[in-house]
């Protein structure tokens, strides 16, 4: 069994469907609403636990009933929580995503205890970082936990996958993956360059693989492009019907990495991801969404 370690964040989204996104100064009555648990690392280490892995987690959450709802998920998918502690001046983080169907979503998020997490919570985590097969993090929590974890998983040859999300410039990060993954407006923000097709994906994901294993640009409705070296190659979107992609980057980037970690070739962990990925935009919120392997074979897996 591969072992993952995710660094990352805990969200609670409330997650309101409405028929088209806010105005400045108007008011809305949203069609429905529910209440799921979701967030960048817990969504990715859900995934690969899902996925097979043995996952170990490390983050922040407060001390309320989110918080603990999150844990009492983590035990129920078997993800190891000994790097997820408590912070007792903040409360869980929050977020309200809002979704137009068959259209997309904007997030509105509230970092909360995410915020709080620091390098001294991944050193302490150390002996799971240096015995794990990967390490995915991601940019919903403060860059110095990711580094310091990336540099441990570096020193012990632990390879890195960045999750470059949400899109900011964290050159220090960026230097230490191996494989970064970014969506198409993330890819956009590090190159500095507009993606308007397959074509500029590919661009794009030639320039972030450079000194690295290799890029993925995810494309939404487009597909999926990968540069690994010399090899160039397309995933083409699988045909679904999207209800809501919230979570769908993190079920890609989860099981991207535990198809990579047991072996897979690039190819076949990038469709598996993209399987991942429109598996997730087919059910509403982002744990619903979050496939197991079982789950794959409506989709050719």
């Amino acid at each position: 069994m591969v072992r993952v370690v995710v660094v990352g964040s805990f969200v609670v989204d409330l997650v309101v469907e409405v028929p088209h996104l806010p105005r400045l100064h108007e008011t809305m009555l949203a069609r429905s609403a529910a209440r799921h648990l979701g967030g960048k690392g817990f969504n990715q280490a859900l995934t690969a636990a899902r996925m097979g892995a043995a996952v170990h987690m490390i983050g922040r959450i407060g001390d309320d009933d989110g918080g603990r709802a999150f844990l009492a998920g983590l035990a129920r998918e078997g993800v190891d929580a000994a790097g997820v502690s408590v912070d007792p001046d903040a409360g869980t983080g929050f977020a309200m995503p809002m979704v137009v169907p068959g259209v997309g979503n904007s997030i509105v998020l509230v970092p909360g205890a995410n915020a709080s997490l620091g390098a001294a919570h991944a050193a302490a985590s150390v002996g799971a970082i240096r015995a794990a097969s990967a390490l995915l993090v991601q940019q919903e929590v403060p860059p110095e936990a990711s580094i310091a974890a990336a540099r441990l998983a570096r020193s012990a040859g632990v390879p890195v996958v960045l999750d470059p999300a949400p899109a900011r410039s964290v050159p220090e990060l960026l230097a230490l993956a191996d494989w970064v993954v970014p969506n198409e407006p993330e890819a956009e923000a590090l190159v500095g360059s507009p993606i308007v097709d397959v074509a500029s994906g590919f661009a794009a994901a030639e320039r972030l693989a450079e000194g690295r294993s290799g890029a993925v640009v995810t494309l939404g409705a487009r597909g999926v492009v990968v540069v690994s070296g010399s090899e160039r190659i397309f995933v083409p979107p699988f045909d679904v019907a999207s209800i809501d992609p919230t979570g769908a980057g993190d079920a890609f980037a989860g099981a991207f990495v535990v198809a990579l970690a047991e072996g897979a070739t690039v190819a076949a962990a990038a469709r598996i991801g993209a399987a991942a990925g429109a598996f997730a935009v087919t059910r509403v919120g982002a744990e619903p969404g979050l496939p197991r392997r079982a789950d794959l074979v409506m989709l050719g897996f």
